[in-house]
């Protein structure tokens, strides 16, 4: 990761724009402390990646905490076209807007891994309008501007001024600050599954899905969305929850837990967190007789990859 810091370090002095890729699940616990003193001195538009799977009703809550901290920042979906089209003309406007005058523009995409800037970089390069002869596909970006053929390698996205993108490798934190950023960094694909664990990411998924109000479970097909009648694994996933939600308001009875995200560090210490789990496990066990580790292992998996592809519904995990 040094080398790759110290990289980025000497290609910064040709970048016009940072843009700045974070997961819009977690829009803060992804952010790379490392990264932000290396781009501090830029322009930086940091973009919410994957704003399909985050909560739509927090956005603007979440936008309103950049504004305080005088950053700019946009959600976008890669999967989307209008919405790439959308972060592709805020890029030029602001580019031509503090540059008017450049026949050429450097933009560098940076981010923790699996934030999608690579998916995000190509939705872009296809979404970009060039005319004919331009180097919009995969040959690499080569001009005058000395170092430019040995240290940046990228694609053109835009022309009137000729605008090139350029890929970074992934820069994890170099410290996860607490377990909490650490789990939801995992959630959602930053941290690789055996590292942490499956059976311990589902088990911190269940609780952060109980102080989501808007999972209920209810809607047939959240895990397949061709099932007739509701799956057995979110009827368990559905369980678990509302045993956690009811040891909660147990350990905690004054407190309205879906009046707001709770963090994990101000649960009360009463509540036993393998509650949810077990009632997860007894709900297959009890209608999969040959339940065993195997297929426990494989139902975790299935239940990670729903919620990561938004078949649990859309939720912003970040406090706010």
């Amino acid at each position: 990761m040094a080398r790759t810091v110290r990289e980025l370090k000497d290609r910064l002095k040709l970048i016009d724009l940072v843009l700045e890729v974070r997961d819009a699940r977690i829009p803060f616990s992804s952010a790379n402390p490392e990264l932000e003193n290396l781009v501090r001195h830029k322009r930086r538009l940091i973009v919410l990646n994957k704003a399909d799977l985050a909560a739509p009703d927090k956005q603007q809550a979440v936008l309103h905490r950049f504004q305080e901290q005088q950053l700019s920042a946009l959600f976008t979906s890669s999967q989307k076209q209008g919405s790439i089209q959308q972060l592709l003309q805020t890029i030029m406007r602001r580019l031509k807007a503090d540059k008017p005058n450049a026949d050429m523009l450097m933009i560098m995409a940076v981010g923790i891994p699996n934030s999608g800037k690579s998916t995000l970089i190509n939705a872009l390069r296809h979404a970009a309008k060039l005319g004919k002869g331009s180097s919009s596909g995969g040959k690499a970006a080569t001009g005058a501007t000395p170092g430019l053929t040995r240290h940046i390698s990228g694609f053109q996205v835009g022309e009137r001024p000729t605008a090139f993108l350029m890929d970074t490798p992934g820069v994890m934190l170099p410290n996860v600050p607490n377990e909490e950023v650490g789990m939801r960094l995992a959630l959602t694909g930053a941290i690789k599954d055996s590292i942490v664990g499956e059976e311990r990411l589902v088990q911190h998924l269940l609780l952060e899905l109980a102080h989501q109000p808007s999972f209920t479970g209810e809607k047939p097909g959240l895990i397949s969305k061709h099932a007739e009648k509701v799956p057995l694994l979110q009827r368990a996933t559905t369980a678990a929850v509302d045993t956690i939600r009811h040891s909660l308001q147990d350990s905690q009875p004054a407190k309205d837990w879906a009046d707001e995200l709770t963090s994990l560090q101000q649960l009360n210490h009463d509540v036993d967190m393998d509650d949810g789990l077990a009632a997860l496990q007894h709900t297959l066990q009890q209608k999969t007789l040959d339940m065993d580790k195997s297929r426990l292992d494989a139902s975790y998996r299935k239940l990670l990859q729903a919620y990561r592809a938004g078949g649990l519904g859309r939720y912003t995990l970040d406090s706010l």
